[in-house]
């Protein structure tokens, strides 16, 4: 895989006019589109407290993964996570604002009775989050 990448870029590289040009062609095709899914708005099992301050950690740190992460999925109770009065919602929108597409289940959201709260994201259904899994170089999944 890492030979067909090395391939690829090297087609682009030369064929590119200018230096400029190779090294936005490179870092195009260099990032990958990773989708993170968060089910929960707490990690683990065991102290919920321990669980919640997990995610928030988790989120807080999220921007790390540089421009490979591409979507976030809330589903269940990570929706919680996207509505006012959500501790994480600052990092959310800034990174929506910063490029990130955030895909908010909106059945979940009826569920929880948020659908009115929802500060950041896109509202969506089964079907987008499955063509994003589709399209998504990989899938990482919090639970």
């Amino acid at each position: 895989m890492a030979e067909k990448m090395q391939s690829e870029l090297a087609k682009i590289a030369c064929c590119v006019a200018g230096e400029e040009g190779q090294a936005q062609a490179v870092k195009e095709t260099a990032v990958k589109k990773t989708l993170l899914i968060l089910a929960s708005d707490s990690l683990g099992k065991g102290d919920d407290e321990l669980g919640r301050n997990i995610v928030i950690n988790f989120i807080n740190h999220m921007g790390e993964m540089g421009d490979d992460l591409w979507r976030l999925v809330l589903l269940n109770a990570g929706v919680k996570l996207a509505v006012e009065g959500s501790q994480v919602l600052p990092v959310l929108q800034e990174l929506e604002k910063n490029g990130l597409g955030i895909l908010i289940c909106g059945p979940c959201l009826k569920v929880f009775n948020l659908l009115e709260k929802k500060q950041v994201g896109e509202i969506t259904k089964m079907l987008d989050i499955v063509t994003s899994m589709q399209m998504a170089e990989k899938v990482i999944s919090l639970t």
